[in-house]
């Protein structure tokens, strides 16, 4: 049941507003003096309060800070006197949520005080959800004790530590490193453990936005920029402001979209699509790729001042195979973490598993890790999970074998020993999920896989059973 403290020297007026509130269902509270309230409100910490500006002894001008300095989301509706609407606008500059001008009416009360309660819940929720993102995306997320992770830690560490970050126009980060070796954690600990960490965090990824619906969602757009424009919209970039915005796969932009993106990181400004004036932008720009942008560079694949422009900071994210001391670690954490998110009795894993992980290839780096185990526990019933449980493969674990991890929960296992699959049914596999993940788009999904759009629709032409593309 929300609690509201009233702070009111009338009593039959404080009386008055208890009982209405309390036929709401709320848990109201009165106190006839600052003083009293001050007591009160450090004790109860209620969800509301609502305020007399004139009291005996402390008024309530005073009292209003003291309480924001007790609880500072904490929300205090006043109640001034007719003619005394300067008194309330002071009020509200020292943080009130809403004013009523006296005699208070009682309809007007009970709609002011579900607002203010709605928005204390979503106050109360969006902190729940801060402090629980928070804990999951610190430096300890990053496992391992290998010396490559010791060396990332450190310079994440030694960029958080200082205030360049708070900067209006703080360094770019670029994170290089595979797909699934943990690029995500590395950007999320820049943003929590640096001094951006109570503003957004905003992941975007590149890949999964459509070239016509880059500027609009980046940079917003305002009513009538384009068909079904019927409202303005705030880009992401103003979403973030005083936070980070991650550009999550970067590397498979097309170049208009990087044309853009260049000139939005220059100016640190955007121009919201059929807008006529540019918005400042203060936000801490961190990218990632799993793509060489040095190898597209020369291609002309990915300009170059762009390239130059992001990797200001850059990051590399080793991929698995190449810090195998850390995978005991890993699969310890991971096997934890299953168990307790679908609610089973732990589990360790046998020597014979330990030996299994230590020698896959992991193609799929440390996300793979995470889904064979995931797999694992749900498949066992006791409490060892044993070679045979991670169903990954002697052919595989010993390096005759290859695992291509694809969107959309996809995957290739390969057998050198017993050639299946046919090397045609592998690269229609990879043809077709890549034109399914970019939406049938011939031209995204050609230039993802490096070649032409003509010589994607020709390979794909080539199978018996091959896709429409009309």
């Amino acid at each position: 049941m929300p609690s509201v403290l009233i702070v009111e020297d009338e009593q039959v007026l404080a009386k008055n507003l208890r009982t209405k509130l309390k036929a709401h269902g709320l848990d109201a509270t009165v106190a006839h003096t600052g003083e009293e309230a001050l007591k009160i409100f450090s004790s109860m910490l209620p969800d509301l309060v609502l305020l007399d500006i004139r009291l005996p002894g402390i008024d309530g001008l005073t009292l209003l800070p003291k309480l924001k300095a007790v609880s500072p989301s904490a929300n205090v509706i006043v109640m001034t006197a007719h003619g005394s609407e300067r008194v309330a606008v002071d009020a509200m500059r020292a943080g009130a949520f809403e004013y009523l001008t006296k005699p208070v009416d009682l309809e007007e009360l009970q709609i002011v005080v579900n607002r203010a309660l709605e928005h204390q819940q979503l106050t109360d929720n969006l902190s729940f959800l801060r402090s629980r993102e928070e804990q999951r995306s610190g430096l300890d997320r990053i496992i391992g004790e290998s010396a490559v992770i010791r060396g990332l830690k450190e310079t994440i560490r030694r960029l958080t530590r200082t205030e360049v970050i708070a900067l209006p126009e703080p360094p770019t980060v670029l994170i290089m490193g595979e797909t699934g070796c943990g690029k995500d954690l590395v950007a999320r600990a820049i943003h929590y453990e640096g001094p951006r960490r109570a503003r957004p965090f905003i992941h975007v990824n590149c890949t999964a936005l459509p070239a016509t619906l880059f500027e609009s969602e980046l940079f917003g757009h305002v009513p009538g920029a384009f068909t079904n424009a019927v409202k303005a919209k705030r880009g992401l970039f103003e979403v973030a402001n005083g936070g980070t915005i991650f550009l999550d796969e970067i590397g498979h932009l097309d170049a208009d979209s990087q044309a853009k993106l260049l000139l939005a990181i220059e100016h640190r400004q955007v121009r919201p699509v059929g807008g006529t004036e540019s918005r400042p932008i203060n936000v801490h720009i961190i990218a990632a790729t799993n793509r060489d942008l040095s190898a597209a560079v020369n291609a002309n694949e990915f300009r170059r001042d762009l390239y130059h422009r992001l990797r200001v900071i850059e990051m590399i994210v080793p991929p698995l195979r190449s810090r195998r001391e850390d995978i005991p670690l890993l699969a310890a954490y991971f096997l934890a973490a299953h168990c307790r998110r679908f609610g089973l009795t732990p589990k360790r894993l046998s020597d014979d598993a330990l030996d299994t992980l230590a020698r896959y290839n992991w193609l799929g780096n440390v996300r793979e890790l995470s889904h064979v185990l995931e797999s694992a526990v749900l498949q066992v019933d006791g409490s060892e999970v044993c070679d045979h449980d991670l169903r990954l493969g002697q052919e595989d674990a010993s390096g005759h074998g290859l695992r291509i991890d694809l969107p959309g929960g996809k995957s290739i296992s390969m057998d050198f020993n017993s050639g299946t699959p046919r090397l045609e049914e592998v690269e229609y596999t990879i043809l077709s999920t890549a034109f399914d993940y970019f939406g049938r788009n011939l031209s995204r999904a050609a230039r993802a896989l490096g070649i032409t759009r003509e010589a994607l629709r020709y390979r794909l032409n080539k199978f018996p059973h091959s896709v429409d593309k009309s």
